[in-house]
């Protein structure tokens, strides 16, 4: 979304989907002295359970993007190199924060959805585990949601004119500023919910969000940044074609997949930037 309204990667998200995941354990920890601001944000000292945590922190997340774009994008004027600088210092800045007031030990959050050993469907051999089916099902959801609104509210038509022409929108009377504050809080949100979900998978630390932004962009490198459906769809091929070369080339590990999703997003950008499944080429 962010992409789609200023036309400038956010290279901050996987960052602040982090801070979400860490967000979501001060909702849960309650007074817990041991977690940095616990009890602050916190509602009578309670603690929250998981889904709570989890929806209480992409609020904040939606609040926090919101912020980010008054304050430290808009001043750009969207300028593409500034703004991805701008973007970069986020990236570190978040960073810093997190284990200046986290330190860098893992945090435990657990999902909202069941975890036990016996909580899985067995389909063919193969182990089909609650929590993610749970996650998946819920991401695939807030997406479908997310596109349902852009095609049949005044703010998604509003939002799908600034992206094809921003300087025409102003002058229809569209409030271009406000509705890319609000694109960068529904990209937060949604970052934030996958960071509070994949909490559960991952548990909580300064660096949980690296290896899944490189794979994210890549992923959607090769789907086309311009369509959240391509994006997706580029998302699984790139899942699958990982999941293929781990399954059966022997030596490749999971550092080496690292190195394959750079390959691939140096590959798409030098050939079609505008992603291999996309339309038309850039």
């Amino acid at each position: 979304m962010v992409f789609r309204s200023t036309g400038v990667l956010n290279l901050a998200q996987g960052q602040m989907a982090m801070l979400s995941a860490y967000i979501a354990v001060v909702f849960a920890a309650g007074a817990d002295p041991g977690v940095a601001f616990s009890g602050w944000l916190t509602p009578f000292a309670t603690p929250w359970p998981t889904w709570a945590a989890v929806a209480g922190a992409v609020v904040v997340s939606a609040a926090v993007g919101a912020l980010l774009e008054y304050t430290v994008i808009r001043p750009m004027r969207g300028d593409p190199v500034p703004t991805i600088g701008a973007t970069l210092g986020l990236y570190l800045l978040i960073g810093v924060f997190v284990v200046k007031h986290f330190g860098g030990r893992q945090r435990f959050l657990g999902s909202p959805f069941p975890q036990e050993h016996t909580d899985r469907f067995i389909i063919g051999g193969a182990r089909l585990w609650f929590d993610t089916i749970g996650l998946t099902l819920t991401m695939l959801a807030a997406i479908g949601l997310l596109a349902l609104i852009q095609r049949t509210t005044k703010v998604g038509l509003a939002f799908r004119a600034i992206t094809s022409n921003r300087d025409s929108s102003a002058l229809v009377g569209i409030r271009v500023e406000w509705v890319v504050m609000g694109g960068w809080a529904v990209a937060a949100a949604l970052g934030g919910l996958a960071g509070g979900l994949i909490a559960g998978e991952l548990n909580v630390r300064p660096d949980m969000m690296e290896r899944l932004l490189i794979f994210g962009l890549a992923a959607a490198t090769l789907g086309g940044l311009r369509s959240p459906a391509l994006a997706l769809a580029g998302g699984y091929l790139f899942a699958f074609a990982e999941t293929m070369m781990a399954g059966y080339v022997g030596f490749i590990d999971s550092q080496v997949t690292l190195v394959w999703a750079l390959g691939v997003l140096i590959v798409v950008l030098s050939v079609r930037p505008s992603g291999l499944l996309s339309r038309k080429a850039a």
